[in-house]
This record gives structure tokens, sequence and C-alpha cells, in this order.
């Protein structure tokens, strides 16, 4: 087992607090799922961009012509982008995943700057894709979801050396 670092806590205890514990296999398993998705997404983007850009938005709009005319209207420009950008987009992804994931194992072994590199990780999460995409994919739920979830890990700061 590695060495941990954590600061004592009001009865003097030096072991991992529960919550770092708990939300840190959750973002084991949530880092290691992604990492996967996006490196085959990476690949899959690369196959995309093989095929000329026509063929790609055929195909994908063959496979959305049971959406309304407005949502197919979108698709075909969301295809188009994910021709010209599709790499990029998946790299940006992969990149903040692999980021979060060195600041889970950061704070798992109770270092603080593992917390520092999971918020940047978060933070540039939540915009660096919308240098590829529309400011109108940006959502609410994913945003507000990563931010809690660093919130949540900032209360242990007081435990991280």
């Amino acid at each position: 087992m590695a060495d941990t670092y954590f600061l004592p806590d009001e009865q003097g205890n030096t072991t991992r607090p529960e919550l770092i514990g708990s939300l840190g296999v959750l973002s084991y398993i949530n880092t290691g799922l992604f990492m996967v998705v996006y490196g085959l997404g990476m690949l899959a983007m690369l196959a995309v961009r093989t095929m000329p850009v026509e063929e790609y938005t055929a195909l994908m709009m063959e496979s959305a012509s049971w959406l309304p005319e407005e949502s197919q209207a979108a698709m075909e420009q969301m295809s188009v982008l994910l021709h010209e950008s599709g790499v990029l987009l998946m790299f940006m992804l992969f990149l903040r995943t692999v980021l979060r994931f060195i600041g889970v194992r950061g704070m798992w072994v109770g270092r603080r700057w593992g917390f520092h590199v999971y918020a940047f990780a978060q933070l540039a999460g939540i915009f660096a894709p919308h240098l590829v995409l529309p400011l109108s994919q940006l959502g609410f739920f994913a945003p507000l979801l990563s931010v809690a979830t660093t919130a949540i890990y900032g209360t242990q700061l007081k435990r991280l050396s």
C-alpha cells in the first residue's frame, strides 16, 4: 500500500477520510470508464476523418431520419463539426479525464496538489470542449455536477497535506 499523507483530524487520526475514500472509488470508476470511452472515441473519429464529409453526413442523417426537421438540421451541422474536429474534441475530453484521474490519485494519498489538479481539470472540462462545440451545447447538469463534485472534494482540503 502506498504511503498516505493525510493531516490529523480532531481525534489525531491520519487515515484517509471516508468521504475521500467513497468519492474516490466512484471517481476512479468514472475516470477509468471514460478514458476507455474517449480513447475509443478518438479512434472512431480518426476513422470518420477518412470518410468524405458528404458520406459521413449522409450516414448520420440516415440514422436521424426519425427526428423532427429542426433536429435533423442541427444533426447535419453537428456531423460536419464532428467530421472536422471530432478527433480534437475526443482528445480534449480524454486529456481532461486523465488529469481528473491524476487529481483523484493525489487526493487518494492525501496530497493537496491532487485537489488543485482535479479542480483545474473539472473547470477546464466545462469550457475547453466549447473551443470546438457551440456554446448552445453547454448543458446544465454536467457542469453543475462537476462543480458540486469539486466542492465536495474541497471540503476535505483541511486534511490534505
